[in-house]
C-alpha cells in the first residue's frame, strides 16, 4: 500500500481551501478511483508549520501511483501541485517495506 499525505497550510483566510477542495481533491479522486475524505487538522503542537486541513489518497502501490499520475489527470494534478506547492505540503507513505 502506498498513500500521498496532503496538508493545506494554515492561513488567516483559508483561501487556498477553495482551491484545494474544487481542483485538488477532484483530480485525486479521479486518479485514484477512491472516495477523498477533507479533515480539519486540530492540532499539531510541535510543528512550525501549521495546517488546517488535511487528506490523502491512497494506492496499491508506489508503481501503481506512478502509472496514475503519467494519465491526464496525474499530469493536471502535478501542475497543479506545482503551481500551488507553497500552500501545501505532501508526505508519501511506502508500506510496502522489503525485509
Amino acid at each position: 500500500m502506498y498513500k500521498q499525505l496532503f496538508f493545506l497550510h494554515k492561513t488567516e483566510e483559508d483561501k487556498a481551501l477553495s482551491h484545494f477542495n474544487d481542483v485538488i481533491i477532484p483530480l485525486l479522486i479521479e486518479i485514484s478511483g477512491k472516495k477523498i475524505e477533507l479533515a480539519e487538522v486540530e492540532s499539531n503542537l510541535l510543528l512550525d508549520q501549521k495546517y488546517s486541513f488535511y487528506c490523502e489518497a491512497e494506492f496499491n502501490s508506489k508503481d501503481d501511483m506512478d502509472k496514475l499520475m503519467n494519465s491526464k489527470a496525474g499530469k493536471q494534478l502535478a501542475k497543479t501541485l506545482m503551481d500551488f506547492h507553497q500552500m501545501i505540503t505532501v508526505i508519501s507513505i511506502n508500506y510496502d517495506l522489503k525485509k
